[in-house]
C-alpha cells in the first residue's frame, strides 16, 4: 500500500461524513447493505471492505443527484448483489488475523487481570485468562453473524421480542463467562505479594492511559468513557494492598464503599457514552 493510499480509518471517517448526503430511503438501503457487508466476516481485508463501501456510496450518490434511487440503481435484491462482492472480497493477512485476535484477547485479559488485581487473594488464574479470550473470540464471531443474517431476513421486528432475545442472549454470555470463573480450577493460577500487585495495576493503568492518549480524535471519546470504572477498580485494588487501607477496605463498610465508587463509575461510563453519542448526532 502506497503513502497516498487512504488508510482504513481515513475511509471510515470519510463514509460517515458522506452518508448525511444520503436522503431518506437512500440512507436506509446503503446503510443495511454497509451493515451487512462489513458484518460478513471477521477476516477480510479491511482495505478492501472499505473501498468496495466507499465505491457504493459515491455511485449512490450520483445516481441520487441524477434522482435515481438507491434501490432502482442498485437492485431491488441488494442481498444478491452484496454477496456476489463479498465472495470478491480477499481475506485479512495473517498479521490482521492475528492482530485482530491479540486485539479480542488482550481486551478480554486487561479486564481479567484487573478484575483479579482489584482482590487480593483472589489470585490470576491463568487458565481463566485463555478460557475468557476464547469465549469472547466465539461472541466477536457469533455476533458478527447474527448481524450479518439479520440484515435481511424476513422476521417479524417485534420491539418486545427483540429486547427478549437480546436479553437473553446477554444473560447467556455473562452465564458463561461466570461459569468459567466458577468450574475452571486454579491450576495454573499466581497468587501475588502485595508490592507486585501495585506494580502491575500501576502498569496496566498507565499502559490503558498511554494508549488511549495514542488514539485518534473519535476512538478516543469510546476510550474515555471507559477510564472512570476502570481506575476506580485500580484504585481500590491499590488500596486494598497498602497498610493503612487494607484492614478497612476488607470490613464491612470498605466492601460496601467499594462496590459504591465502581458503580459510580459505571455511572460514569454510560454518561460519558451518552452525551458522545448526543454529540455524533448532533
Amino acid at each position: 500500500m502506497s503513502k497516498h493510499t487512504p488508510t482504513v480509518e481515513a475511509m471510515v471517517k470519510l463514509n460517515n461524513q458522506l452518508r448525511e448526503e444520503l436522503m431518506g430511503e437512500n440512507k436506509t438501503y446503503y446503510e443495511d447493505l454497509l451493515t451487512y457487508i462489513r458484518t460478513a466476516g471477521l477476516f477480510y481485508d479491511d482495505h478492501e471492505v472499505e473501498s468496495l463501501l466507499m465505491q457504493i456510496l459515491q455511485d449512490i450518490l450520483s445516481a441520487q443527484h441524477d434522482g435515481q434511487s438507491a434501490e432502482a440503481f442498485f437492485g431491488k435484491s441488494p442481498q444478491k448483489a452484496a454477496d456476489a462482492l463479498i465472495h470478491n472480497l480477499g481475506k485479512a493477512s495473517w498479521k490482521e488475523i492475528m492482530k485482530l485476535t491479540g486485539i479480542i484477547f488482550g481486551i478480554s485479559s486487561f479486564f481479567e487481570l484487573l478484575n483479579a488485581l482489584t482482590l487480593p487473594g483472589k489470585g490470576i488464574n491463568f487458565l481463566v485468562l485463555m478460557l475468557n479470550g476464547l469465549l469472547s473470540f466465539i461472541v466477536v464471531g457469533i455476533v458478527f453473524h447474527v448481524l450479518h443474517r439479520s440484515i435481511y431476513a424476513k422476521i417479524v421486528k417485534s420491539k418486545v421480542l427483540s429486547f427478549l432475545v437480546l436479553w437473553l442472549a446477554c444473560m447467556l454470555i455473562i452465564g458463561l463467562f461466570v461459569l468459567i470463573h466458577v468450574l475452571t480450577p486454579p491450576l495454573l493460577t499466581l497468587y501475588l505479594a502485595s508490592p507486585v500487585g501495585i506494580l502491575m495495576i500501576t502498569i496496566l493503568l498507565v499502559g490503558l492511559t498511554i494508549a488511549a492518549l495514542r488514539r485518534n480524535k473519535e476512538d478516543r471519546k469510546i476510550w474515555w468513557s471507559f477510564l472512570p470504572p476502570v481506575y476506580i477498580m485500580g484504585l481500590i485494588g491499590i488500596l486494598s494492598r497498602l497498610p493503612l487501607t487494607e484492614d478497612w477496605l476488607a470490613s464491612s463498610n470498605g466492601r460496601i464503599t467499594a462496590v459504591v465508587c465502581i458503580g459510580f463509575g459505571l455511572i460514569l461510563n454510560w454518561v460519558i457514552t451518552y452525551v458522545n453519542i448526543r454529540a455524533e448526532k448532533e
